[in-house]
């Protein structure tokens, strides 16, 4: 019993994980009624926003193999159905979360892990005069705030404003940026940090307390701080908090689990070849990225991974050029030969193997089974595609040269070849 008394004791002392798994995967985007494909247009916009937050990258759109993905967005697609947002008709999507961490990883895009810091949210607002901002408070700032913090995946906790709160934290103390107080009021949420800002107008300015609100006033560690200015200063603001916890805790993911297959090109006489052909490959909206595995005389062997599916690629691959597919061949790793071994080392082997089992023997009872010959390595083969490049080899142009035009003692022209040097020369 006193064991499961200090047990319960121990629980109750230790401090609470604040870190809240956020859903990264699903999205909600309004129809746009007046466009010709509005559920095609809300299934990009709605990747873009998954790709975003998963990645804590704003600029991850724009990457090439993202922007090849994101028009094949149905095969990142697992749920679909439709909604209702303020009376207005919704496409809610949920994507698969290990194709939208393949593709991150393809693409050599970080990835900022689910599990993300919970910030506790003390928003002041001056009007007419100062307030503090409740978790159920009807303020325009708020809304925009949660609003930007779902589209980035940034977990927010707002003061729920009871008997507590009011009683203590006053507003001159969060306006005043008088710490001790904060933290002290911020002690009783489960939370990683605090974020206090001072809504003014079109202007907001922040200060985040990156710690546990029982540190805060107590170590050394300085806050961040920043301001904004304009109709969308409190979402500048919470991308700019996005972009600071996305740098400090993302990670790139190498590619190894990407699928890939080996394809060789022959008949590449040429850099010129080389080159149209490689930029040609990059080019296919089934291609990720390549790899050059070897170059042997006029052939070349790359490791494609893909985007889509092997015969997707397939397809695709003889409209990037003057290609032709030959017969796949068969990539068998040659096995390790074994060493040679003279007369003299052999039959001292065989007299020692000998002597090894007649100990054996008389040391056991029963000799149950020698192993006389090893066991041989497996070796995987692998299939490689292949093509023949039937491009026509490059041709350096060729400079032309004007002849030398040969004059007389007297000027006149001997010999004419180039007619506008010779007329020149007449006058």
């Amino acid at each position: 019993m006193r064991h499961l008394a200090l047990l319960v004791l121990g629980l109750v002392t230790l401090p609470a994980m604040a870190l809240t798994n956020v859903d990264l995967y699903r999205s909600e985007i309004v129809l746009d009624q007046t466009a010709e494909k509005a559920d095609d247009q809300a299934r990009v916009e709605g990747m873009k926003e998954v790709i975003v937050r998963a990645s804590g990258d704003r600029n991850a759109v724009t990457n090439e193999v993202v922007r090849k993905a994101l028009r094949q967005n149905t095969q990142y697609l697992a749920q679909i159905s439709y909604g209702q947002v303020g009376g207005e008709q919704t496409l809610k999507m949920g994507f698969s979360a290990p194709h939208i961490r393949s593709l991150l990883s393809q693409a050599q895009l970080p990835v900022w892990p689910a599990a993300r810091a919970n910030l506790l949210v003390w928003l002041v607002e001056e009007k007419a005069d100062r307030n503090i901002v409740w978790e159920h408070s009807d303020s325009q700032v708020l809304s925009l705030l949660k609003s930007q913090a779902t589209v980035r995946g940034l977990p927010l906790t707002m003061p729920v404003g009871d008997f507590d709160d009011i009683t203590g934290v006053a507003v001159s103390d969060l306006w005043g940026g008088f710490i001790q107080p904060v933290g002290e009021a911020s002690q009783r949420y489960p939370v990683d940090a605090v974020l206090v800002v001072k809504a003014q107008g079109n202007s907001v300015r922040w200060t985040l307390y990156d710690q546990k609100p029982a540190t805060i006033g107590i170590t050394r560690q300085a806050p961040l701080s920043g301001s904004n200015n304009g109709a969308d200063a409190a979402t500048k603001m919470i991308d700019q908090i996005s972009d600071y916890y996305a740098k400090k805790n993302a990670v790139v993911i190498a590619n190894e689990s990407s699928e890939a297959i080996k394809v060789r090109f022959t008949e590449l006489d040429d850099a010129v070849g080389f080159f149209t052909l490689e930029n040609n490959l990059k080019k296919l909206s089934s291609v990720a990225s390549l790899d050059i595995l070897k170059i042997q005389g006029n052939e070349v062997t790359f490791n494609v991974h893909l985007l889509s599916s092997p015969e997707e690629f397939k397809q695709e691959v003889l409209r990037v050029g003057p290609i032709a597919q030959l017969e796949s061949v068969v990539d068998q790793p040659a096995l390790p030969q074994p060493e040679a071994v003279s007369p003299e080392d052999a039959a001292l082997d065989v007299n020692q193997e000998v002597d090894g089992v007649a100990n054996d023997v008389a040391n056991n009872d029963e000799l149950t089974e020698i192993a006389t010959e090893p066991t041989a390595p497996v070796i995987e083969s692998e299939m490689i595609l292949v093509y023949e490049w039937q491009g026509q080899p490059y041709v350096a142009p060729v400079a032309e040269q004007e002849e030398a035009i040969e004059v007389d003692a007297s000027g006149d022209i001997v010999e004419e070849s180039a007619p506008d040097v010779i007329e020149a020369a007449e006058q």
